[in-house]
């Protein structure tokens, strides 16, 4: 993103809550995880698509093996790579896990 964009997501909404990930790797997650949210979904499963679109756009980038849960409510115990996990949201009460196993 060049310095004229400006995200649709202000910054103060981005919060990481865990992670074990390099700067590039969380930076590149929230950028596709905003990508993501600017898809235009009008019927099925939003979140499930947006977990989709996450996960294949890391698998993509950083091989395969990736995993994506989006929801308001979750519970999760994952087991992860090391340097492969984070826990965020971009959207006030809309969480994000991404890890590789």
């Amino acid at each position: 993103m060049s310095k004229q964009e400006k995200s649709v997501f202000p910054d103060k909404d981005i919060h990481v809550y865990a992670d074990d990930m390099t700067e590039d790797m969380s930076k590149l997650a929230i950028q596709t995880s905003q990508d993501a949210f600017q898809l235009f979904i009008t019927q099925g499963k939003v979140f499930s698509t947006i977990a989709a679109y996450i996960r294949t756009a890391f698998d993509k980038a950083l091989g395969k093996g990736w995993n994506c849960i989006v929801g308001k409510n979750f519970g999760a115990f994952v087991t992860h790579e090391i340097k492969t996990y984070i826990y965020f949201t971009i959207v006030p009460g809309t969480y994000i896990l991404l890890w590789k196993a």
